[in-house]
């Protein structure tokens, strides 16, 4: 009993001194790009800004709709009479990096309803020497030296799942397989065990990409909700040259037939060299 009554302070106060200064340090380290979008303008921190209107999204201030803080974005794919619609930020960080978390926290509209399927997030790779190779290859194989992306997306299949669907990445490499229109729509990669967010509520969501060496099967990703790791799928060839790295990010809701309006809110992101995990609850101010 002694011995654990003279063990307790010296380890509590490790695990402050951890809390209050390595974590932060090692965050600010390992940071490339953040937004918690408290202040100023979306198009001073994102390379493109394809929100049209008012009613696509902008910054959002109503408290109901903020996780921590006083703002957030939203984002809305306005219904278009069952054609595709969309809104979307996105960033570039060149030449590129070969292994990123990013974390965010992220809500459904209560009524959100894709129909079966969309786009929600996406990491990717162009060619260090040409950054928009990776764009305009939807139905295409990548070949491992020109793009590879993988997104973070929301998945009814065919109704097999309440909306907004179960959680899956749907990722393109050059190991890939084709749809059974022989055309290379993006791989669904699921959970054993599917995950359904709750329309209405925050969660924290965080994905990892690490890229395998040039022509080994090596790579990797996973994603975690609320900390707790649901999927991890290793074993990648996402590469056959080091000319590609991970070097775009983007939110969106795109949905591919838009009969209603869809909104998601978006808050504290952060793209990271090093794994994030929540915000420690004394961070978040009021979150919903």
């Amino acid at each position: 009993m002694a011995r654990l009554e003279s063990n307790f302070f010296p380890a509590c106060f490790f695990y402050l001194l951890l809390s209050a200064f390595i974590y932060p340090s090692i965050l600010k380290a390992g940071k490339i790009f953040a937004d918690d979008f408290e202040s100023g303008e979306l198009a001073g921190k994102w390379n493109q800004v394809n929100i049209r209107t008012p009613a696509h999204g902008g910054y959002e201030t109503n408290p109901e709709h903020v996780f921590s803080g006083r703002r957030s974005l939203r984002l809305t794919a306005v219904a278009n009479d069952g054609q595709s619609s969309v809104a979307q930020v996105q960033c570039w960080f060149m030449p590129g990096y070969d292994r990123l978390y990013y974390r965010w926290y992220a809500k459904f509209a209560p009524e959100f309803d894709e129909g079966n399927h969309m786009h929600w997030t996406m990491i990717g790779g162009s060619r260090t020497d040409d950054k928009y190779s990776g764009f305009g290859k939807a139905g295409i194989m990548p070949n491992g030296t020109d793009f590879f992306t993988t997104m973070l997306d929301p998945w009814r299949n065919w109704k097999k799942y309440p909306p907004p669907g179960a959680l899956c990445f749907a990722s393109s490499w050059p190991e890939m397989k084709p749809g059974r229109d022989s055309v290379h729509y993006s791989n669904h990669l699921l959970p054993e065990v599917p995950f359904v967010p709750e329309r209405g509520r925050w969660y924290c969501y965080e994905v990892m990409v690490g890229l395998n060496d040039p022509g080994q099967k090596n790579g990797e990703q996973a994603f975690w909700i609320d900390g707790k790791k649901l999927l991890h799928v290793k074993n990648l060839r996402w590469r056959d040259s080091d000319v590609l790295r991970l070097n775009f990010f983007w939110f969106a809701v795109y949905i591919h037939q838009a009969q209603q309006d869809n909104t998601c809110w978006y808050d504290d992101l952060v793209i990271s060299t090093v794994y994030l995990g929540p915000k420690a609850e004394a961070e978040n101010s009021g979150g919903n």
